[in-house]
């Protein structure tokens, strides 16, 4: 009736699991949960040991992401692909490149006007190759990597390694949301991982024939990756998000011009040129930049590349806020700090790989409110939910 146990190991309850590990350890420290609980249980000497708490969520959120490794393969197999994302058989509506998108009508209206009072010609913004996708028909998806600070490691006798460069732990998040429908958030321990979990995801919850449309930083190698990922389905896009545009704009100019007077003048002129997606204006504006402006011509030079690098995933952002869509990663964010950066970001804290990926899992558990299914039944919906 029960799994066989080491040591002094003790069984542990669904009613245990459940204020131990998601009212306590995605909320507090380890040490904080362990009198806690020892509180709650009146041993407060002689109760659970912080250690023990750690383990056990350490392996219970190894368990859960296990539990979905294995699911995700399943379901690619079943899917016409092989266990590591590889599609064997790529099916005629894969490669529909035409997304449903917002009728010419409602688009020429938000064109126009958002070039009302402004020196921009309609033809320009209508160039952008960035398509209006319809909301109804789209699935967003933010993606981005948090990284926390890695434990040193020990030699054997209890002696540090040598002192070096500082090395980190990587999580992925992935928050997945359709409109009417619900929202999920996936995590793991790298992007290619995430993104064969999120694959699946996709197949599971019906939503393959959907417009995927990613939103990232813009990180050259996110975007390559989704894009070697995706390489089988047509119908995906990737939008830069606005945040990260104007912030990487602002850092680069403030390093390549003498003084914040001119990066402010230049700023004022192409800002605006990024809002309405208009990077050969703003390339060109910045190749013609005084000379005697700049102290450093490589950062120039390097902001330009970015730009024309990026040119595929920079929209109209103007129109697009015109049109109720969105502009931005920052649900991605937001679930960065929620599953992440809240609980193992603070001072003096360092992390296994195993131990920062387990608890991360729990705590992406917690926000897609699965955790009872799992302590119960050791099974996941895996589904949409509001």
């Amino acid at each position: 009736m029960f799994v066989r146990l080491k040591g002094v190991e003790i069984y542990k309850t669904i009613g245990f699991k459940d204020i131990a590990l998601i009212q306590g350890d995605t909320e507090l420290s380890y040490q904080k949960t362990a009198r806690l609980i020892n509180r709650i249980r009146h041993q407060e000497e002689g109760g659970t040991p912080s250690r023990t708490l750690h383990e056990c969520t350490e392996k219970e959120g190894e368990n859960a992401l296990s539990y979905i490794d294995t699911r995700a393969r399943c379901i690619l197999v079943e899917n016409g692909f092989s266990e590591d994302g590889t599609c064997e058989d790529i099916k005629p509506e894969y490669n529909n490149e035409q997304p449903v998108i917002i009728p010419k009508v409602q688009v020429m209206s938000a064109i126009d006007k958002c070039c009302q009072d402004k020196d921009i010609s309609v033809e320009s913004i209508l160039s952008n190759p960035v398509p209006y996708e319809n909301p109804e028909n789209s699935t967003r998806i933010s993606i981005d990597d948090v990284n926390v600070k890695k434990q040193e490691e020990y030699r054997p006798g209890g002696i540090k390694s040598e002192r070096g460069k500082r090395k980190y732990v990587h999580n992925t998040i992935a928050h997945i949301s359709k409109n009417e429908v619900g929202k999920y958030v996936l995590n793991g321990h790298g992007i290619k991982n995430v993104l064969l979990f999120l694959i699946a995801f996709l197949f599971h919850n019906g939503l393959i024939n959907d417009r995927i449309q990613f939103f990232t930083d813009g990180h050259k190698m996110l975007n390559d990756t989704i894009l070697k990922c995706f390489g089988w389905y047509k119908n995906i896009g990737i939008i830069l998000d606005w945040y990260h545009l104007e912030k990487k704009c602002k850092e680069q100019l403030s390093l390549a011009l003498k003084g914040r007077f001119i990066r402010n003048e230049i700023l004022d002129k192409l800002t605006p040129l990024l809002w309405y997606g208009l990077i050969d204006e703003a390339v060109f504006y910045l190749e013609e930049i005084d000379k005697d402006s700049i102290k450093q011509m490589k950062i120039i030079d390097k902001l330009i590349e970015y730009l024309r690098r990026n040119k595929p995933y920079i929209p109209c952002y103007a129109v697009r806020k015109e049109l109720g869509l969105c502009n931005s990663s920052a649900i991605g964010e937001k679930m960065n700090d929620l599953v992440v950066s809240n609980r193992q970001k603070h001072n003096g804290m360092s992390w296994s790989k195993a131990g920062s990926v387990g608890l991360a899992t729990i705590t992406t558990l917690k926000r897609n409110k699965e955790s009872d299914k799992w302590f119960e039944t050791k099974g996941l919906n895996f589904k949409l939910a509001a």
